[in-house]
Formats: C-alpha cells, structure tokens, sequence
C-alpha cells in the first residue's frame, strides 16, 4: 500500500513548480520594460542559479540517504534469512533432540515474514509475538542436553546464531529508514518555486517552453518521490525491501 501523504506531498511539489512558472511567465507581460532588462536578467538568474545550486545539493544528499538507509535494511533482512537457515542446519544436525528447537524456529521465520512483509490487505500481526517465539527458540537451545563435545560445539555456535538473530530484530525496528521532515520539504519546494519562477519570468510564453516547465516539474518531483519511497523501505512504499530471502529461508527450513 501507498501512503496517501506521499502523494499529496509530490502532487503539491508539481504545482508549485509548473505554477510557479506559469507564473512567471504571467508576471513578465505586466512588468515596466525597464524591469526586464538584460542587466535585471543577469542578476535575477545569477539569483535562481544559487538557490538551484542549493536544491539540487540538498536533493541529491536527500537521496543519497534514503538510498543508504534502504540498502542497510535490504542487507539486514538477507543477513536474517542466511542466519535462519544456518541454524536450521546446526539444529538438524544437533538430532532429534532439536526438534522443538526447530519448531520454533520455523514458527519464528514465519511470523517474522509476516510481520516485515505482510500480505494485501495486511493481516494483523503482533510485533511481541515474534518477540515470544525467539525468546522460546533461545530457551529451547538452551534446554538442551549437551552428552559430548560435538553437541556442545553445536549448541554454542546454534546460541550465538540465536543472539545474532536477535541483533537483527533490534536493527531492523531501530533503523526503520530516513524520515523527510515535513517543514523541510516545504522549504525545499519553496526554493523550487522560486527557481521556477525565475525560469518564467525570463522565458518566451510559448509551447515549447510551457513543456519544457511541465517536465521539467514533473522530473523533479520524480525524484522527490523516490525519495520518500526509499526513505520507508518497510512500509508504505512501492520500493519495498524484496521478502524472497525470507521466503527462501523458510523454503529451506521447512525440509524435514
């Protein structure tokens, strides 16, 4: 699902990007000559230059961010699914004592993939109850009877497994992706209105430059919107954090 904010927001960036430079092209017809000059063109357009110079920096760390913050969780959750399936492995080959262990982890893996990555519409899955399940994966590694070397060697590395698992939980709920303060991008689609604007004040109202406006705009706000979308990997977001290795995960451990 979309958020709906998401939209209005670039929807608003449109307007008053194209609005601004229809604008400009309005408000150049009902200057004085005098205000229109090649020397008041020349400043006013050194003017736009800064700001556009500034947008575009701040536009670009922007999505330098959200592109960051989104490959971060993406690697987490493929770091959660190979981890799931090492353990599944360490506790095959444990023995059959390990079978309530595995149980739990499958359950774990499930809940997980439905908690990260639900369906449409979304089910409601309690975020503690996945919590539960690896608590009682923990406790059942734990529990069991460690008769010789290997079964101890085994049982630890399943334990440390168990504990990265838990790093991974705690890393994808802390670092959910970046979050675009709403004031700041009203600033930063003030600065667009103004560069664009500028752009119609100097410019022939014709076709060709009232397109020129309108996609120009429309480019721009493309890019503000990938910037949300990959700002919020794990929610409303077209660009969501693929849940295959989490399928695939579960695939495997699913395997007697």
């Amino acid at each position: 699902m979309l958020d709906r904010s998401y939209l209005i927001i670039c929807v608003f960036a449109l307007i008053a990007m194209f609005g601004g430079g229809l604008i400009g092209l309005y408000v150049a017809r009902a200057l004085p000559e005098h205000h229109l000059t090649k020397e008041s063109g020349a400043v006013v357009k050194l003017a736009a230059a800064i700001v556009a110079s500034l947008t575009s920096l701040v536009l670009a760390l922007m999505l330098s961010a959200a592109n960051g913050a989104y490959s971060v969780n993406a690697g987490i959750v493929t770091k959660l699914g190979a981890d799931i399936v090492q353990l599944d492995h360490l506790l095959r080959a444990y023995g059959p004592e390990a079978s309530g262990a595995r149980d739990s982890l499958r359950a774990y893996a499930e809940h997980k993939s439905e908690e990260l990555f639900p369906a449409n519409p979304p089910p409601r899955v309690d975020a503690r109850v996945s919590a539960d399940l690896l608590d009682r994966l923990a406790d059942s590694i734990m529990s069991l009877d460690l008769p010789d070397r290997r079964h101890t060697a085994l049982a630890g590395q399943a334990l440390s497994l168990t504990n990265q698992i838990y790093a991974e939980r705690w890393l994808l709920w802390e670092n959910p992706g970046t979050t675009v303060p709403t004031p700041f991008l009203f600033v930063l689609i003030f600065w667009l209105f103004l560069v664009y604007l500028s752009f119609g004040v100097f410019a022939p109202p014709n076709l060709t430059v009232v397109a020129s406006l309108f996609l120009s705009s429309l480019a721009v706000t493309g890019a503000i919107f990938l910037i949300l979308q990959l700002g919020d990997p794990m929610h409303h977001s077209w660009l969501r954090i693929s849940g295959e290795p989490l399928q695939r995960a579960m695939s495997e451990i699913g395997r007697p």
